[in-house]
């Protein structure tokens, strides 16, 4: 689900419809102010663009529809309705494109290096500010940490690139919450010394719809709404956890070693232990299902799995929260066959009654998705039962739990003894996202 990502991505790629090669005298003091709160003097300035609103509307559209097409868009929207995310039949894409549309601001191109404004608003009050000083401390990471190398890293894994864009939004953010607070008097003062600022921060990033416009924002569905503003918010409460652990310093070393997991990005205390995840690797052929065409495969994480707990049973999101916690590791993978559709996954967690209680819990969630399922009895630590969507299966051996949903009942059993026979679970090594010349 690597649309929210690639989506943005492409706003970024399109040069602007008029230029000054700045910076110019509404931007150059807002170097020096960065430089003062990030630590980090430019290497060079990057150059400032200004466009129309309007002009910059077109240009976005023109690289959705080249980076984010049809074909794209319908795999993506199937894998979020699998795992119950979007109704069925929600027009993805358009929703998307008129989200992005609305929450233009401004932004810093890594490819091209520029400071992208928007002609006539930027630098004029603090709402302003705000947003040059975040864009130029991601000119400061790019030139320092080199964003593009970073994000092809992650690319592939959903997880993972959530986690990395914790990273780059939450510092960015806390740089411009450190110039809010020294504009607002609070001399020499930066948000890691404020308590409780975490919750704060929070309250009032989701009040104001976080860094994008509110209309759309608040109708979408809660993964699209949480994926959107939650890099901002819990990436925010990341770097803050690591600035206080060891100021600037550690900070900046974060960088040769990036969270690899919405886990480490939501709870800092096991990056700061290097409480290392899984990688689970699902056979590619799966035995018993022939005929069938894979999708996608990819990572849903913590983050992922809140999601989905807390969008199929909405009225209990901190039992969703505790369900999703003890995370080590997954993959999942839909397929495709005509009208049907069969998604497989392959879980592991840190302890067996971690594993229980996800196991449990997903058991009631998926009542929400499947009909016919209201009434089904686990046998054992097997739960396995028809429904009107085809055969639904959640599995537990251990530590690991693995879940099948579709197909008939043949398919079905054949895909769940191709997981637990064939799946590899591999720990993680720190120093993900190191140089490669600092790895030697």
């Amino acid at each position: 689900m690597r649309f929210l990502a690639t989506a943005l991505a492409a706003a970024l790629l399109a040069a602007p419809a008029f230029a000054e090669d700045g910076p110019d005298a509404t931007t150059e003091g807002f170097f020096k102010r960065t430089t003062e709160l990030r630590g980090l003097e430019f290497k060079s300035k990057p150059k400032v663009r200004y466009w129309k609103v309007e002009e910059l509307r077109k240009m976005m559209k023109d690289d959705f529809d080249t980076e984010f097409p049809e074909e794209k868009a319908r795999d993506t929207q199937e894998v979020l309705f699998a795992f119950g995310l979007t109704p069925k039949g929600y027009e993805l894409r358009q929703e998307y494109l008129d989200l992005m549309l609305e929450q233009i601001a401004g932004f810093y191109h890594p490819k091209k290096k520029i400071l992208c404004l928007i002609e006539g608003k930027s630098g004029k009050g603090m709402e302003e500010e705000t947003v040059i000083i975040h864009e130029l401390n991601h000119a400061l990471q790019d030139q320092y940490y080199d964003l593009t190398r970073l994000q092809d890293l992650v690319a592939k894994n959903d997880d993972m690139g959530a986690a990395f864009k914790c990273l780059v939004e939450g510092e960015a953010t806390m740089v411009m919450f450190d110039h809010v607070l020294q504009a607002q008097g609070g001399a020499g003062m930066t948000s890691d010394q404020v308590p409780g600022i975490e919750g704060i921060i929070e309250n009032q990033m989701k009040a104001s719809g976080g860094m994008a416009g509110q209309e759309k924002l608040g109708k979408a569905p809660l993964m699209i709404r949480e994926g959107l503003i939650s890099s901002y918010i819990d990436g925010f409460k990341f770097c803050v956890a690591i600035k206080r652990h060891g100021g600037w310093d550690e900070l900046n070393k974060v960088w040769a070693d990036i969270p690899v997991s919405t886990e480490q990005a939501l709870h800092p205390d096991r990056y700061i232990e290097r409480d290392m995840p899984q990688t689970v690797t699902i056979p590619e052929k799966l035995d018993g299902l022939d005929g069938w065409e894979a999708v996608e495969t990819n990572v849903m994480g913590e983050f992922g799995m809140r999601m989905v707990f807390q969008t199929l049973k909405p009225k209990s999101p901190e039992s969703g929260i505790k369900a999703a916690e003890g995370w080590d590791g997954d993959t999942y993978r839909l397929y495709r066959k005509g009208e049907g559709r069969l998604l497989v996954w392959a879980t592991v967690w840190d302890t067996e009654v971690d594993a229980r209680e996800f196991a449990t819990a997903y058991v009631k969630a998926i009542r929400k998705k499947h009909e016919g399922l209201g009434d089904a009895k686990a046998d054992g630590n097997v739960f396995s039962h028809e429904s009107a969507d085809g055969w639904v299966i959640v599995s537990r051996d251990g530590r690991k739990v693995f879940t099948v949903e579709g197909g008939s009942e043949d398919e079905a059993n054949a895909a769940l003894k191709g997981m637990t026979g064939g799946a590899k679970f591999d720990e993680m090594k720190p120093g993900f996202g190191a140089p490669e010349e600092k790895k030697k």
